[in-house]
């Protein structure tokens, strides 16, 4: 009787660290797939650039995903992220909203019931070197 007793535990612990481990994958592979497409924005050849002072004087441009799911922020030394854009999305307890209006990228935040609206950059425009 003391056998099947052991052998349950241990055919219960196995399968306890199977699906623990099976749980563990999907995680991984979402911050890798993340990692990937913040890569994919080259700071040369982003949409949008952000407006003075909104990120304390560090030029940030974005580049919104080829699926048009995630705005990816890219800063001049190569550091980049991406966030969720044009659906709701909480991060540190704040409803926040990435969309284009016009030629501007903006983000709407809620918190404790007050809506901000910021806008992060505008369209870049194209310039003609002047000798």
């Amino acid at each position: 009787m003391l056998d099947v007793i052991s052998s349950r535990s241990i055919v219960g612990a196995v399968l306890s660290l199977l699906v623990g481990a099976g749980m563990a994958v999907p995680a991984n592979s979402g911050i890798k797939d993340e990692y990937q497409r913040a890569q994919e924005c080259d700071y040369s050849k982003a949409e949008y650039e952000s407006d003075i002072g909104v990120f304390d004087e560090v030029n940030v441009r974005f580049c919104i995903s080829e699926d048009r799911h995630f705005v990816v922020y890219v800063m001049r030394s190569g550091k980049s992220w991406a966030l969720p854009f044009d659906r709701d999305y909480r991060q540190a307890g704040v409803m926040s909203l990435n969309i284009i209006e016009d030629d501007k990228l903006v983000h709407y935040s809620k918190k404790k019931g007050v809506v901000e609206r910021v806008i992060l950059g505008r369209k870049r425009v194209d310039r003609p070197v002047l000798y």
